[in-house]
């Protein structure tokens, strides 16, 4: 069933799927498309060109599946919504939608060229989104949910292929938990799981806006970091220290942090970047804990 909705009505257009009007060999043309990528994003974009091809579509709206799938404009008053009946969110509650944007109202013959195409991309997000899941499971850390150490990886890179083609640099922070191994001497893992699991959620809130915070391992974690210069590394750095400094649970344990920084420096691999930023770390350590270095 394709449900309508039209900006100014409060009420919804039921039309029953009709057969296919496509061609044989439009219908290929379109599946040799959309079988040619695994990544989500890049099928969503594939498809919005092939669905433009025969309909005026100006936008595709996938927020449901990742709020970061779309394509187009994001909005108008004629949209349509078609079920992905294969996926449920909301614990089953209800099938994902695809919303299609269009700039006039489809004619029956349009929406079943929209039925169709619906159709034919549905095996597609269905093998795109199990790929990105696997990914996903490879790539982050379950405890805590930040990134791992592949997913870690995956982005120092990414930043600095950046950097190799237009300059932009960043940053790279290395946080150590002080005194953590007694937590779990005295109180157990579930309390050291505790731990760890707010030093993520200290890490996400401090440094939101720049980059993302990774389990490097144990109670070892990374921040990658869209500054410039060592003073703004310095000062997030800062809003760190503060901030565990400031939370019950670290004090109630007596756990702090020490720090690490660097930034990346012309024709840097990412083990030298590291390894910079992880003698600072050391050299933290070694000036007492609690405190931050850069190298």
């Amino acid at each position: 069933m394709i449900q309508y909705e039209h900006a100014s009505s409060e009420g919804s257009f039921l039309s029953s799927v009709e057969p296919e009007i496509l061609t044989s060999e439009q219908v290929n043309s379109v599946m040799n498309q959309l079988t040619s990528t695994i990544e989500i994003s890049t099928l969503v974009s594939l498809y919005f060109t092939q669905v433009n091809k025969y309909l005026p579509l100006i936008g595709i709206n996938m927020s449901e599946f990742d709020k970061q799938l779309s394509a187009g404009i994001a909005s108008s008053e004629y949209t349509v919504s078609l079920p992905v009946s294969a996926i449920r969110l909301d614990h089953g509650k209800h099938a994902a939608f695809v919303h299609y944007v269009f700039d006039e109202n489809l004619t029956p013959a349009q929406r079943r060229v929209l039925a169709t195409l619906h159709q034919l991309f549905t095996r597609p997000l269905l093998h795109a989104l199990e790929f990105q899941r696997l990914r996903l499971m490879a790539t982050k850390d379950p405890l805590t949910n930040l990134g791992n150490r592949n997913g870690f990886n995956e982005a120092t890179q990414r930043l600095i292929n950046r950097f190799t083609r237009n300059g932009q640099t960043f940053g790279l922070l290395v946080v150590d938990l002080d005194n953590f191994k007694q937590v779990n001497d005295k109180f157990g893992h579930q309390q050291g799981d505790e731990v760890l699991i707010t030093t993520a959620e200290i890490l996400t809130d401090t440094i939101r806006g720049h980059e993302e915070a990774y389990r490097f391992g144990g109670d070892e974690f990374c921040c990658l970091l869209d500054v410039s210069s060592a003073a703004e590394l310095s000062a997030i750095a800062e809003r760190i220290h503060d901030a565990m400094h400031a939370h019950p649970l670290f004090r109630k344990h007596g756990v702090t942090c020490s720090i690490g920084g660097s930034l990346l420096r012309e024709n840097d691999s990412m083990g030298e970047l590291f390894d910079r930023a992880d003698k600072a770390l050391y050299v933290a350590k070694e000036d007492g804990k609690d405190t931050y270095q850069a190298a």
